[in-house]
């Protein structure tokens, strides 16, 4: 079975983010990465949660985090369509990701953040699918961007929620 870790791992989580950016196109371990990068984003969205209102609010980010989960799923496919091999997806206390950052309240610049960089992740995965070569690995990561632009609708409309 292939490593689930990549070769190289960025030191946090931005540097991680910052080192995709450079790439038009992904390899195997630029996959593997995203994969960690994803399945970091359910454990942060219930940190998110957690500091909500009770109801839609908690509702629209615990779902941002179930498909986090189900992008780094759709990677682990794209890897092993490329790969040939099954690929093991890492636990998270493997993931050096995992940990979500002590946030204390959700702040509209917080918030604001988190939109931008679910905007930003799906013109990545675009970019990233349009230099695909393989159709089915293209869907996929067209699929996990379309996903990320809901995430942030989702998160604008927490927003809304905590004007009110």
């Amino acid at each position: 079975m292939a490593s689930s870790l990549p070769d190289t791992i960025p030191a946090d989580f931005m540097a991680a983010i910052a080192h995709l950016e450079t790439k038009d196109k992904l390899g195997v371990d630029e996959m593997k990465l995203m994969v960690l990068l994803e399945t970091s984003g359910d454990p942060l969205y219930q940190k998110l949660a957690s500091l909500a209102p009770e109801g839609e609010a908690t509702d629209l980010l615990l779902k941002n985090g179930q498909e986090e989960t189900a992008h780094a799923h759709r990677l682990k496919r794209a890897i092993e369509i490329s790969t040939g091999e099954p690929f093991a997806m890492p636990e998270l206390d493997e993931n050096p990701y995992a940990e979500p950052p002590p946030f204390t309240e959700l702040t509209p610049e917080l918030l604001a953040g988190f939109v931008a960089g679910e905007t930003n992740g799906d013109a990545a995965y675009q970019r990233w699918a349009d230099n695909e070569p393989n159709p089915e690995i293209a869907a996929l990561l067209r699929q996990n961007g379309r996903e990320e632009t809901r995430h942030g609708e989702r998160v604008k409309r927490v927003s809304a929620i905590l004007a009110a």
